[in-house]
């Protein structure tokens, strides 16, 4: 009787694990859904790829995660796109691997993650295995869509120690397939909504947003301010020059455009030398104060020139979005384009605002 019995315990308890295996299954498989469904809506790039690693994060039980893509559409190599749980931060200079590295060429072969020291007994990858050093990794996954590799994901040590065990390696793989088809739409619409020269929205986009903010501004009550500036004696520089260095000219100063902007603001390409930015939550007072630090920051920037730095200035219109006077966007527009050829008519280099 007592060995039936405890065979009858030793059933039970097997078929609790098995319970508790296939519980633990369905709730993977609906994070995976809910995970998958979030990204598949998401095309800001930005907003992505952080919901990407803090899932890893929130999953895996992870300190730190880190994601390597292949976004620049003028750059083959892949580089450090976003990291958390670092210490230091990571920037384009940052530069990992090559598009034809041995590395990306045994991750192309494999959709399955890989475990980092694994990966080490393969003397064909210690070169690329010891730049990844920097990130600490444990576990290596590939993002692959339409077979092709567009993204990997690091992962540093779990939280609480150990291995990463064969279901959470099954789940990452399903992850990363979601991602890298998420990461890749989104690439696509960022490069379709962005200028190749300055990597700022283009006016399309520009105009789309504008009117976003307008109608939020309406909902809401909030204040809403827009941003015109032109540089001066721009055509004088190109045909001094040539265009070669007004193009060089025109990307630093995107540069310090979205160096001197916040991220909730909408920076813009509004022309050939003329660009426009939609500051929204802010009023014509403080949008004020943005123009002048961009005006200051550009006359004391020095721009690469062919055989010394180059000095410009630019020249800014500013107004704040009216519900009463501004019946559309194209009036809004058009009192921040009137100001901007103020400021260039009382001798450029300066801030013109539309009160």
């Amino acid at each position: 009787m007592e060995n039936e019995a405890g065979n009858n315990r030793g059933d039970d308890s097997l078929q609790e694990g098995d319970i508790t295996a296939l519980e633990k299954k369905i709730y993977d498989l609906r994070n995976l859904i809910e995970i998958g469904m979030s990204l598949s809506s998401n095309l800001n790039f930005h907003s992505l790829v952080e919901s990407l690693l803090y899932s890893c994060i929130g999953q895996m039980f992870v300190e730190k995660v880190a994601i390597i893509l292949q976004v620049d559409i003028d750059i083959d190599s892949y580089y450090i796109h976003m990291s958390k749980g670092y210490e230091q931060t990571f920037d384009k200079k940052h530069i990992l691997l090559e598009d034809t590295s041995p590395l990306v060429k045994h991750l192309n072969t494999t959709p399955l993650p890989q475990e980092f020291s694994s990966l080490r007994e393969n003397e064909a990858l210690s070169e690329e295995l010891d730049k990844l050093e920097i990130l600490s990794p444990e576990l290596i996954v590939p993002m692959k869509s339409k077979n092709i590799l567009n993204g990997i994901l690091i992962l540093g040590a779990k939280i609480h120690g150990g291995d990463f065990s064969n279901d959470e390696k099954e789940f990452l793989t399903d992850l990363s397939k979601f991602a890298a088809i998420a990461v890749e739409n989104s690439r696509l619409y960022l490069m379709a909504t962005l200028d190749r020269m300055t990597r700022l929205y283009i006016h399309h986009h520009f105009q789309e947003r504008l009117l976003e903010e307008i109608k939020r501004s309406q909902r809401y009550g909030t204040p809403l301010s827009l941003i015109i500036a032109d540089i001066d004696h721009f055509k004088q520089l190109n045909d001094t020059y040539g265009h070669q260095q007004g193009d060089i000219v025109l990307k630093e100063l995107a540069r310090i455009f979205k160096e001197n902007l916040r991220k909730v603001d909408i920076p813009a390409r509004y022309g050939g030398e003329e660009f426009a930015f939609i500051l929204p939550d802010t009023d014509l007072a403080n949008a004020a104060d943005v123009a002048r630090r961009l005006r200051q920051t550009v006359q004391e920037y020095e721009f690469t020139g062919q055989t010394e730095p180059l000095r410009l200035t630019i020249s800014l219109g500013v107004a704040e979005y009216d519900i009463h006077r501004d019946l559309d966007k194209d009036r809004f527009i058009k009192r921040a384009d009137m100001a901007m050829y103020r400021a260039k008519k009382s001798g450029r280099n300066r801030v013109a605002i539309f009160r």
